[in-house]
């Protein structure tokens, strides 16, 4: 029979539209004394924003009770369930999905049955969560009990993780906020042990929201061996562009010495009214040891031990562009202390005369000593070109005053720079180049500064006395390239710089170094100096890095080698690192990385990884040396939820 469709409205006045039920299928009966519509091929029936298709629905006009049965979907307007069959009361908004499957959560949730309360909260009986696509999935949660409530949390009672139809782990109970904002609630905390604090049990935590633009973290971290400590972490607002940050701070009073330990941290930054910005960053704790004791890992953070405030304002004022800084540092430790209070610099607009161009500054600081010191320089610089030279003119002028010695300093600075390009090309090349082409760049820089004279002042944050200055800079630089059809490739240079001094009538060494190259593969740096006088050479260091990537039986292989020599007047110094990367299966990786101490006849230090993909977990052994000793580590994790994952310290008591 031909397909067709029927459209039946029942309603009463002033229904709710959401109860009108509109269906069709191929084949539709309406039994009259029962009040009931049989639907049959290719069935469908929606009420408001909910539909269900199946091969067969029957619906009660009367009780307003629908059944589905074969292939059925239902759809709330966001997600689908999937069933062998379903009933559902269309005034209470109840419906039952028998063998039924839903996506959610990067995943699937499975169930015996799944109740489904009008687009809030799903009841799932026997039921189990998996990422796993496969049918049999590898690995699923099994929960006789769950509720889902819809963009707020999963329940369940209790938990089983059952990998290849084996329970390896149990939970006897199971919370998670699947909200999609930010929500408060409560934390997963971390296991482990220490060899300081003993076993714990860290970061049993409540995050609290504090509106739409910021919330905080409250720790308890508990410790056999010392005890509680009370943790306040990430506190943070963000209400840019006017301020944003973060605080925190530990505190714990340890059982056995009743000694009190804590630390403190604050980083802020504001911007006030009249583009003025204020930077606060402090971090402080009791005791040098306390973030070694009960942070491993992160001891380069008591050399932080500072306090710091920072206020910052720049602009323009008649288009000079001014930065005012209030500047305040002090370390705890030391002691030491660093103020700019104030430092303010103005640079003026530039001006052009012709070819020259023009540009000065104001700087002005007041430091920790309470002296201050001001000063003013100008700049003035011409480029031209005469014939094949390009030719640099550069005037520098400035005048500093410090307070505290009632001195003022006068200097003056100019320097004139040549330079040019000398080209030339083969007539033939090596095939498959068909050219070479060799690029001379000589120049010269002769600099002269009449010396100020002898002061004695105090040091202030960007000032300083500067020299007299007569020397002649010259430096040749080489560059070689090749072409290769219609490319053109650099393979090498080569340069060489000095210095003469007038006043000793001697250059200085002259500073040598080169670098070859051969595409993306090879490269080496070459460092030397050369005495003219004595005829040696100074230290010589060679650098070499390979790096080549390939296929291995149409197999990824990954190739890397740094090799460094350095040649001093009493040793040689050499070293070398090599990693290689290999995957000789699809799901199998290998890695490892090397370094070898030529002046031991050594390797120093090696790491072994071998990684096995394991469809929706990822499996990896390391093997770790150093020196003498050695360590290894085992790690499996869902690729899904990485924070899913076992490793040797979770095996502690099973694995050495």
């Amino acid at each position: 029979m031909s397909s067709f469709i029927l459209i039946f409205l029942f309603f009463a006045n002033n229904s709710d539209p959401s109860t009108i039920v509109h269906y069709s299928g191929n084949k539709i009966f309406f039994k009259v004394d029962s009040s009931i519509v049989q639907i049959y091929g290719d069935g469908k029936a929606s009420f408001g924003r909910l539909s269900i298709s199946a091969d067969t629905i029957l619906y009660n006009l009367e009780k307003k009770f629908l059944t589905a049965k074969g292939k059925v979907l239902f759809n709330d307007g966001s997600s689908d369930i999937k069933a062998k069959a379903m009933s559902y009361d269309v005034d209470r908004k109840i419906g039952d999905a028998y063998n039924a499957i839903t996506e959610a959560e990067n995943g699937w949730f499975f169930g015996e049955r799944i109740r489904y309360f009008d687009g809030d909260v799903l009841k799932i009986k026997n039921g189990y969560y998996t990422t796993c696509e496969l049918d049999p999935p590898h690995f699923w949660f099994y929960s006789p009990k769950m509720r889902i409530n819809i963009d707020e949390s999963l329940v369940a009672e209790p938990v089983f993780l059952l990998v290849q139809d084996i329970p390896v782990f149990f939970m006897p109970f199971y919370f998670q906020s699947i909200k999609k904002k930010r929500s408060s609630g409560l934390l997963r905390p971390d296991f482990g042990t220490s060899s300081y604090g003993g076993n714990y049990i860290k970061r049993i935590g409540w995050y609290q929201t504090l509106g739409d633009h910021a919330d905080i973290t409250l720790y308890l971290n508990y410790y056999t061996g010392s005890g509680v400590r009370f943790e306040i972490s990430n506190g943070r607002w963000n209400l840019l562009p006017y301020s944003e940050g973060n605080v925190g701070g530990k505190y714990i009073k340890e059982r056995e010495s009743g000694e009190e330990r804590w630390s403190l941290l604050a980083d802020t930054r504001s911007k006030l009214p009249g583009n003025i910005n204020l930077n606060v960053d402090t971090r402080v704790e009791s005791d040098n040891d306390f973030v070694m004791d009960y942070e491993p890992g992160e001891v380069e953070r008591i050399l932080q031990k500072e306090v710091n405030y920072n206020l910052y304002w720049n602009g323009e004022i008649l288009g000079t562009k001014t930065d005012v800084v209030l500047d305040y540092r002090e370390n705890l430790t030391n002691n030491n202390l660093y103020k700019r209070w104030p430092s303010l610099n103005m640079t003026f607009p530039r001006l052009g005369l012709g070819g020259i161009n023009i540009t000065s500054r104001y700087k002005f600081t007041r430091d920790e000593s309470n002296h201050w010191a001001s000063g003013f320089s100008g700049n003035s610089n011409l480029n031209f070109d005469f014939s094949v030279f390009n030719i640099g003119m550069n005037l520098y002028g400035q005048s500093d005053y410090y307070e505290n010695e009632d001195v003022m300093i006068n200097y003056w600075k100019t320097e004139t720079t040549v330079k040019t390009r000398i080209y030339g090309l083969s007539f033939l090349g090596i095939p498959p180049i068909t050219k070479f082409r060799h690029i001379i760049t000589p120049s010269f820089a002769f600099s002269y500064a009449p010396d100020p004279g002898i002061y004695n002042v105090s040091g202030i944050s960007g000032f300083s006395v500067p020299g007299g200055v007569k020397s002649l800079n010259l430096s040749l630089v080489n560059l070689f390239q090749c072409k290769i059809g219609e490319r053109k490739y650099d393979f090498a240079t080569l340069g060489f710089s000095s210095n003469y001094n007038p006043q000793s009538d001697r250059f200085s060494p002259v500073s040598i170094n080169g670098r070859f190259w051969l595409g993306n593969i090879l490269n080496q740096d070459y460092f030397t100096s050369y005495d003219l006088y004595s005829g040696e050479f100074g230290n010589k260091k060679v650098n070499t890095h390979l790096e080549y990537r390939t296929r291995f039986g149409q197999k990824p292989l990954d190739f890397d080698l740094t090799h460094s020599i350095n040649f001093t007047e009493t040793q040689r110094i050499q070293q070398a690192d090599m990693s290689v990367g290999f995957n000789p299966t699809p799901k199998w990786g290998f890695g490892i990385t090397t370094h070898y101490d030529f002046e031991r006849n050594k390797v120093t230090n090696t790491r072994i990884n071998l990684k096995r993909d394991l469809h929706c977990w990822e499996l990896m052994l390391s093997v770790n040396t150093f020196g003498d000793n050695w360590d290894y580590g085992l790690r499996i994790w869902l690729k899904d939820i990485p924070e899913l994952k076992i490793g040797r310290e979770t095996l502690g008591g099973f694995m050495p």
